[in-house]
């Protein structure tokens, strides 16, 4: 027997690491969320010999959780069927954090009985994984009724848990990437109507271009923008039906408009005959029945609405376009505002709350780091100008023995170099994890930058390996700036750098490689040009000299003081001259 067993578990070691190794590669390369998760399910049947596995995800919002994929009989009748929080094994696995055997489910009382009873499937035995990705729950994975009829065990456990692993890892990456995505639709589809504000001599023109803009980009046949005046509601402008002499004012008191003027809220309908809010008669006004009335705010107040129904599709509205007719209709309120002040003030004005918008971006994602981690002292800063953002510092922990310290600047301005500085960030923080190299982290973020057609940016970065235990410095540059390594030993900076282009310049750009030893106690210092290059009244530059004579004097002190000192000092050089750049520094203790 006991020979058996050993075999058993021999033959399912093997099994399982080859298995491993087969889902990583399709993890690596797989762009189709749901048939991965589905392969991994699959495989978990196959691999702990049961009956059927299922994968709940877990919402934050209700705290319940919900089965996304079940595989097995009846398993779609599980479909998007949603457990309350702490009910069942698997309600207790995610409450718990912890992997749950049982190999008696009759005498369980935890067991949820209603699901058996739905399905027609009776739970025998089960076993049951959290699935994390750091310290947050992704959802639950489980096994059930092992076909041989054997009880689960720890080896069953730990086979479970690094699919768990494998499939919190998948979802998560998915929805960086969705999120993105989503991101850079709304982003190309507002910088497109954007485009019709250029040039424009009046209110009207203005309004007129912007609906037509929106017409065409969202597929949208009516829209109409209402403004308050003196008088009232006024209907400014319409597209797609007519209004006669007596149909311009309207009461900001009642229907669509009077609620988002009151509220100061978009009001997004999907069904006008199934919305509380509307009245019966309402619904007779439009081909479709949903629409979205979003408000203009002007001042923090709303000054008018604008109003959009009856997509061509015939589909209801979304929040996505929710979300981008309100970017529209701030864009709206601003250029109306300086239109009527200065004329030629509207480009100016929108490109500076685009860089506002970008900077606020950038400023909000930057990576909270422990001020001490692996033998590391760490500090950071980063101070954004009113004019451009899009600094990025970030450190990737592998191990005790080995850290990643990233430095990057994108170059450009607005939100476009913003949002392209998050997907840089998000695309380098998948690589480094996955590669044992600076230089091939960046080469596969290069290729995979260079590919996006029509965006004109990119970034120069720096990646450093710390490798503790060969006290040495792996690094590889795309174009950045050099960077400073202070030897305590013989009090003498040595300027770090490396060869090749920025990131997203060049498709197939090689780079160079470059080790530097060190010793504990030695002081890196990482910065951008935003440093170096800020410029006083008489457009002097701070300059690399001053920088290196700062660290030299303030060596031996914390990597927060170096800091604060060498800030405090770039802004007395300034003498209240304003930034041009933002600028960001991280010194490290080795």
């Amino acid at each position: 027997m006991k020979s058996a067993d050993h075999n058993r578990m021999q033959g399912l070691r093997g099994l399982t690491l080859s298995k491993i190794n087969e889902i990583t590669v399709r993890i690596n390369a797989s762009s189709d969320l749901q048939a991965l998760l589905t392969s991994i399910m699959d495989v978990a049947r196959d691999l702990l010999r049961s009956e059927a596995a299922s994968l709940l995800l877990y919402d934050a919002e209700t705290e319940e959780l919900i089965f996304d994929i079940a595989r097995g009989p009846s398993g779609r009748l599980l479909a998007q069927r949603r457990i309350p929080a702490g009910q069942g094994i698997a309600g207790a696995c995610a409450t718990e954090r912890k992997p749950i055997i049982v190999n008696d489910a009759a005498s369980d009382q935890r067991l949820l009985r209603s699901i058996d009873a739905d399905t027609g499937f009776q739970t025998r035995n089960l076993i049951a994984v959290p699935m994390m990705a750091g310290s947050d729950l992704i959802g639950v994975l489980e096994a059930l009724n092992a076909s041989d009829g054997r009880d689960y065990d720890a080896s069953d456990m730990r086979l479970l848990t690094y699919l768990s692993n494998m499939a919190a890892l998948a979802i998560r990456n998915r929805r960086l990437y969705d999120d993105l995505q989503e991101r850079m639709d709304e982003l190309n589809c507002i910088y497109e109507i954007s485009q019709s504000v250029r040039d424009k001599e009046t209110v009207d023109e203005l309004l007129d271009s912007v609906l037509e803009a929106i017409s065409r980009v969202l597929g949208v046949e009516r829209l109409s923008v209402m403004l308050l005046d003196e008088q009232g509601l006024r209907l400014a402008r319409t597209l797609g039906f007519t209004v006669g002499d007596q149909d311009m004012r309207i009461d900001p008191e009642s229907g669509v408009a009077g609620i988002v003027l009151r509220t100061g809220d978009p009001l997004l309908v999907r069904d006008l005959e199934k919305d509380l809010r509307m009245a019966p008669h309402q619904a007779s006004r439009y081909s479709t029945r949903s629409f979205v009335a979003v408000p203009i705010i002007v001042d923090g107040k709303a000054a008018g609405v604008l109003n959009a129904a009856d997509k061509r599709s015939g589909q209801a509205f979304d929040y996505f376009e929710m979300k981008v007719l309100s970017t529209v209709a701030n864009q709206i309120a601003d250029a109306s505002s300086r239109i009527r002040s200065r004329q030629r003030e509207i480009e100016i004005q929108l490109y500076r709350k685009d860089l506002d918008t970008a900077a606020m971006i950038q400023k909000n994602s930057l990576p909270r780091i422990p001020s001490r981690i692996a033998g590391l002292e760490v500090a950071t800063r980063y101070e954004a100008c009113r004019e451009v953002g899009g600094d990025f510092y970030d450190l990737i922990y592998h191990s005790e023995n080995r850290i990643s310290l990233v430095m990057a600047d994108v170059a450009g301005k607005g939100v476009p170099a913003a949002l392209f500085m998050e997907y840089s960030k998000t695309l380098l923080s998948g690589q480094i994890p996955r590669n044992l190299d600076p230089v091939t982290s960046l080469m596969r973020v290069n290729q995979e930058l260079s590919r996006q057609r029509g965006i004109e940016l990119f970034v120069t970065c720096m990646l450093i390996q710390v490798e503790r235990e060969f006290a040495r410095l792996r690094l590889a540059s795309a174009g950045h700036n050099r960077q400073i390594l202070f030897r305590r030993r013989s009090n003498e900076l040595e300027l770090l750098s490396g060869k090749g282009a920025p990131l997203g310049a060049f498709p197939g750009t090689e780079y160079m490689e470059r080790i530097y030893e060190y010793e504990p106690g030695d002081l890196l210092v990482l910065y951008t040009d935003g440093v170096t290059e800020a410029t006083n009244r008489y457009f002097q530059e701070f300059g690399d000299d001053r920088l290196f004579a700062l660290i030299r004097e303030h060596s031996e002190r914390t990597p927060e003081e170096v800091i604060r000192l060498v800030f405090d000092d770039v802004t007395r050089f300034r003498e209240g001259f304003e930034a041009s750049d933002d600028a960001t520094m991280m010194v490290v203790r080795l």
